[in-house]
């Protein structure tokens, strides 16, 4: 289970990465007394203290999943995300499409324990994420690679000194990649990483994650100080006690970006979607 919670956290790791490095690159030149873990240290608070700042937006997904595209529209509540089917590879969704999909969010608006849940581990992923954060600048070695484009290239590679503690922190300390800062507003335009060594649970007697596993992720500013992910491609494969296979493959892309109501709920979202 925890294993699995792992692979979960797979594309957050990669977002904590990213933000980090985007605010460690910020900071001004003002300071070259500092040493690179200090700046580091000084992203990671800066970061936790962004992170308290919520705000919420709908949009256009389209998502590739088992040789299909998926057209969604997307209304992020305080409950979560609610998606709506659009379309099926270029053709509107099926009755029986329709109709699972409007058995799920029934479901949901009766099950009030159910939205609570998923609320709860929402926030205990927003937990896993702000530990994870403060270990950033311990765990990896960062090296400038310079301009390209509006944007600075910056290498990140694991701290061979770094002692992972748990599974979360051995997933991000397995990382090896490239990210993109802009310029303008000192965040991140773009990353691309990989799992350059597999990693394994209790020698793998709990299970492992594969080497070559693969993230790829480009961003975009929408407001002054909001950035949201606008592509995500995640590639991992592994295995979990008893020959269970562990598959986490996501390519998606958001468009059409609109802020919506800080305060909107899951029943407000499918009220606009014509479902409650």
């Amino acid at each position: 289970m925890e294993l699995s919670r792992t692979i979960s956290l797979f594309p957050h790791v990669s977002r904590f990465l990213m933000l980090t490095v985007a605010a460690a690159v910020a900071l001004p030149p003002s300071l070259p007394s500092q040493t690179p873990k200090e700046l580091i240290g000084d992203a990671c608070y800066n970061e936790l203290q962004h992170g308290e700042r919520k705000t919420l937006w709908s949009y256009t997904a389209e998502r590739h999943n088992h040789d299909h595209v998926f057209r969604e529209q997307v209304i992020e509540t305080v409950d979560g995300p609610v998606r709506h089917l659009l379309a099926v590879d270029g053709h509107p969704p099926t009755s029986g499409q329709i109709k699972e999909e409007e058995d799920q969010h029934q479901e949901l608006l009766k099950n009030l324990s159910g939205r609570h849940a998923i609320r709860k581990q929402r926030d205990d992923d927003d937990k896993t994420m702000e530990e994870l954060l403060r270990i950033i600048p311990d765990a990896f070695i960062f090296e400038d690679q310079g301009k390209e484009g509006e944007s600075e290239r910056i290498a990140f590679h694991p701290n061979p000194g770094f002692k992972p503690k748990t599974y979360e922190q051995r997933v991000l300390h397995a990382l090896d990649g490239i990210v993109f800062i802009d310029l303008h507003e000192k965040r991140i335009a773009r990353l691309s990483g990989s799992l350059e060594t597999p990693v394994k649970f209790a020698y793998g007697l709990i299970g492992h994650v594969e080497q070559g596993g693969t993230t790829e992720i480009t961003r975009v500013n929408l407001s002054p100080g909001v950035w949201k992910t606008s592509a995500e491609k995640i590639d991992i494969d592994g295995r979990l006690v008893v020959l269970k296979t562990i598959n986490k493959h996501q390519d998606e892309s958001r468009t059409g970006f609109e802020p919506v109501a800080p305060d909107t709920t899951f029943p407000q979202a499918l009220d606009k979607f014509g479902q409650k």
